[in-house]
């Protein structure tokens, strides 16, 4: 199975948000994200859909729960 991975400004299209504000809620771990050396961000496809389809504040933690934002 290939998972294609966007870049922030792919990402920030499918938002419509600006890059800036994608790498804001990368960092507040709000946006599933890949990591990729030290400073290198990249967005499943997949779980970015997955992030609009539960409304967009909510990201599935490692261990399979959900963390809100706001916790």
């Amino acid at each position: 199975m290939t998972t294609k991975l966007l870049n922030v400004n792919q990402v920030s299209e499918i938002l419509g948000l600006k890059p800036a504000r994608v790498y804001e809620l990368t960092r507040e771990n709000c946006l599933p994200f890949v990591l990729l050396g030290e400073r290198q961000y990249r967005y499943s496809e997949t779980a970015i859909e997955n992030y609009i389809n539960r409304g967009g504040n909510q990201v599935q933690s490692k261990e399979g729960t959900e963390n809100d934002e706001r916790n």
